[in-house]
């Protein structure tokens, strides 16, 4: 293959990437604005379970919270540790001290998925729920945290990388 032609393949393959990227972080930041209320109903929800596990109202509360939140945390975490971090890292444009906090947001948020998996606010007993309550609500409060950070560092940074 002629040198021009592996250039131009090489510019197209990036210029794809970087397609696959903006598209991503634009589906990131319209679900981040989306999430606002859930998030607040989630962990009002939780933290009244925590205390109150008994509460028919906040446990069906709960279950419709969760279950809108599960998805898309599964996809949103997926989207950003496999391709728009290590893309991110690849391009040089986030630092590795950010890189190291989102990584460890990330796996907070795991854990307090894990808490939750299997779950039901609506049949297990007081004593599971009160317990998943309580992850519900360190997780609405952590991914709240996770979003104001993104928005604030992580999505400019890879705005300034994709259009500069």
């Amino acid at each position: 293959m002629s040198t021009a032609r592996k250039a131009s393949a090489g510019r197209a393959k990036k210029i794809a990437g970087t397609r696959k990227i903006r598209n991503l972080t634009e589906e990131l930041t319209r679900d981040e604005y989306e999430l606002g209320l859930p998030l607040l109903d989630a962990a009002v929800a939780g933290v009244i379970l925590g205390f109150k596990p008994s509460d028919r109202d906040m446990r069906t509360q709960a279950q419709r919270c969760w279950e809108m939140l599960k998805p898309r945390l599964n996809q949103h975490l997926l989207s950003e540790d496999e391709t728009v971090l290590p893309w991110a890292k690849d391009a040089g444009g986030i630092s590795a001290a950010t890189m190291k906090r989102i990584k460890k947001s990330h796996e907070e948020m795991r854990t307090q998925i894990g808490k939750l998996t299997g779950v039901s606010f609506e049949d297990d007993p007081d004593k599971v729920v009160s317990v998943a309550g309580k992850a519900l609500c360190a997780l609405a409060v952590k991914l709240d945290d996770l979003i104001d950070s993104e928005e604030m560092r992580l999505l400019p940074a890879l705005r300034k990388m994709l259009f500069a």
